[in-house]
């Protein structure tokens, strides 16, 4: 019944049903995600695009944006928003960047002039480095992120008054990453190094679709990341509804609307008519009533159901006496009604003089043993 209810609701009612809260959350969520991402933050980070992808579900769903169509739509468009600014929004991020020198134990100085790469070493013994430079394929929101490792070009410095120096032959209309790997014969990993990112006349349009090529894999690494957990969060979603709409036919749940008190909001399950939490009287439609697995008998005043050893009626307070008529409904619909009582031979509970069977423990009369109780 909740599941056509729903499907029958079209996107833009599921949009007008959201509070403020939640289009707070979705805004945010957003928003936060675009900073991340657009800054080059979340490439700093470890699984800085998962990181991202559930901050775009999470937010929300916390506040109670749970319709699966809406959170379709935020990554849809956030998918699209970080292509646009990925493919648009970096045309001047192509400049010359250098590296800077710190703390360095043999490289004290570096420069590069367009073509000429000049390292300046404070060391008497020979070093091993290397200079390479290989043209950028791709950047990732900013950050030059990825070369071309086939056409890696490598390249022998001159070594003159402790200066390594090295012309390099950079072809135009490219932009190259640069780098230089200073190594001591007398230690055994790589010691320092400097970079450059060299534009060498590139236009904007192609760095528009080097930014393109370099985001796309973290804009796809997002988007799969926060569709399956839309997909698997859905999955669990309806599964969860079709065993609570097996449970309420089968009379183990009341139908939305119906399970849950009133008054402080405590699960109501079928056979309960007083809230276990605040002894609230629950009321349920005659159409429901079926679904009790409890005897009751209703209260003369008011027709609340009320618990058979009940000594008033916890909805308008009336009293209950051995005069007054019983009339107790059993859980498959039928009645018993009396002003007189007999012990049941089981269980020891007073039960109505006609009753066929004890409404407490379930034993059933003979109509001798209904005559003998009685004298």
């Amino acid at each position: 019944m909740t599941a056509i209810a729903e499907s029958k609701k079209s996107l833009i009612d599921d949009f007008k049903e959201l509070k403020i809260k939640q289009w707070v959350a979705i805004v945010a969520a957003f928003g936060i995600s675009l900073v991340l991402v657009c800054t080059g933050l979340f490439i700093q980070m470890c699984l800085g695009f998962f990181l991202v992808a559930v901050l775009l579900y999470m937010l929300p769903h916390i506040l109670g944006v749970t319709s699966p169509r809406i959170k379709a739509v935020i990554g849809v468009l956030f998918i699209v928003v970080i292509l646009l600014v990925a493919a648009f929004a970096y045309s001047g991020s192509a400049v010359d960047k250098e590296s800077s020198l710190s703390n360095n134990k043999y490289l004290t100085d570096a420069s590069f002039n367009h073509d000429t790469y000049v390292l300046t070493v404070n060391s008497n013994e020979t070093l091993d480095i290397k200079y390479t430079f290989s043209p950028i394929t791709g950047i990732t929101f900013g950050y030059p992120s990825m070369y071309d490792k086939s056409d890696v070009t490598e390249i022998e410095p001159e070594y003159k008054d402790k200066q390594y120096s090295a012309k390099l032959n950079l072809e135009k209309g490219k932009y190259y990453l640069i780098e230089v790997v200073v190594n001591s014969k007398t230690d055994d990993k790589p010691t320092e190094y400097w970079q450059v990112f060299f534009n060498n006349g590139i236009s904007a349009s192609d760095v528009n679709a080097l930014s393109l090529n370099g985001s796309w894999l973290s804009i796809l690494e997002i988007g799969i990341i926060f569709f399956i957990m839309l997909i698997f969060s859905e999955l669990m979603r309806r599964s969860a509804r079709k065993k609570r709409d097996q449970m309420i036919a089968e009379g183990r749940l009341y139908p939305e609307g119906y399970d849950k008190c009133k008054k402080c909001g405590t699960m109501v399950l079928p056979g309960e008519i007083t809230c276990r939490k605040c002894g609230e009287p629950i009321d349920v439609p005659e159409d429901l009533k079926v679904l009790h697995k409890k005897d009751f008998f209703e209260c003369s005043e008011c027709g609340t159901e009320v618990p058979l050893d009940a000594k008033f009626c916890p909805k308008c307070g009336a009293v209950f006496d051995e005069d007054t008529e019983t009339v107790i409904t059993h859980a498959d619909g039928t009645v018993d009604s009396s002003t007189e009582t007999f012990e049941c031979s089981e269980c020891g509970k007073a039960v109505p003089a006609n009753a066929v069977r004890c409404p407490y423990c379930g034993a059933e009369f003979d109509e001798d043993e209904e005559v003998q109780e009685k004298k």
